[in-house]
């Protein structure tokens, strides 16, 4: 970018040696040695870093779990033993705590995950979900490329900032859940707290109680739904209220793979509404079988209803 040092390539390589599997002590002392020649050099690291957090299948919380756990970067640890060494101006500790902040979490399939974040905020993500996170004291923002989460935004200074991807939202403290499904549909819901919300070209502000949604069609629609059945999902349930069948059966194919299908184009548009545990669509397609009066039959990992 114009009027920018140019980014040298050390910064960028330490991102991936810090990050290797085979990482090791003499690694991590020679960082600090590089980080205390000059205080340039965590300007750069911070710099690398950001871009790096958000570049796809490059955070070490993604590898296999059988990656002995001494070998996985601890972007707290690397911190600490910087502690001692570290000699740069002012803000400088900040600077490296932002650098080391930027994170992927991501849960597969009918996972759930919880996040203590690094600033003191809470995340916590539902089935098939994709995040990218920085969070430190100076910088505070959340990437939703996929998925649905909820966010415990914990009070400071600088406030969070949420980009899901036609959708921005800005929120100082509060609880809030964010939802962005595969076609680009949004919704966001201020449980507690305000935000500042930007969708579809046009600002809003969202305070405690209300969601505000966009289709694919970018169309905006601001409601206040009931928050036990926004929230059901943190316990593994949905919460339908006269919805479409087929409409059904997608969200609880975010939560399983085995596939809940409707067999045909009547039985697609019978009306859904109840709370219904989610996970198992076996069972679902039973209760949903009893409940609307349709056939119901499994065929290897797919239950059909109807037909």
């Amino acid at each position: 970018m114009s009027g920018e040092r140019p980014l040298p390539r050390t910064a960028a390589e330490w991102i991936a040696r810090l990050n290797a599997d085979g990482r090791t002590t003499e690694d991590e002392r020679a960082f600090r040695a590089w980080i205390a020649a000059d205080a340039a050099h965590a300007a750069d690291f911070e710099r690398a870093t950001d871009i790096w957090a958000m570049v796809p299948g490059t955070d070490a919380l993604t590898r296999p779990a059988t990656v002995p756990p001494k070998q996985l970067l601890s972007r707290r640890r690397v911190l600490v033993a910087c502690a001692g060494t570290l000699v740069v101006g002012g803000g400088g500790m900040a600077m490296m705590q932002t650098a080391m902040a930027g994170t992927r979490y991501r849960t597969d399939v009918g996972e759930q995950r919880r996040v203590a974040l690094a600033e003191g905020s809470l995340l916590f993500l539902d089935t098939d979900t994709d995040v990218r996170v920085l969070a430190s004291a100076r910088r505070r923002r959340l990437w939703l490329d996929r998925g649905r989460v909820a966010l415990t935004v914990k009070r400071a200074e600088t406030p969070f900032s949420i980009d899901a991807g036609k959708g921005q939202f800005v929120a100082d403290t509060g609880l809030f859940d964010l939802r962005r499904d595969s076609d680009d549909a949004l919704a966001m819901m201020a449980v507690a707290g305000r935000a500042e919300v930007a969708m579809a070209g046009a600002p809003h502000s969202l305070s405690a109680g209300q969601r505000i949604r966009a289709d694919i069609a970018q169309t905006v629609q601001i409601d206040r739904p009931d928050v036990e059945a926004t929230q059901a999902w943190q316990s593994g349930r949905a919460a339908f209220h006269d919805d479409r069948l087929d409409e059904v059966a997608a969200e609880a194919n975010r939560y399983s793979l085995t596939r809940l299908v409707i067999a045909d184009p009547h039985t697609a548009t019978l009306r859904v509404s109840g709370m219904y545990r989610m996970g198992d669509n076996v069972a679902l397609g039973q209760a949903l079988s009893q409940l609307l009066s349709v056939p119901v039959r499994q065929v290897g990992d797919r239950v059909l209803l109807g037909g």
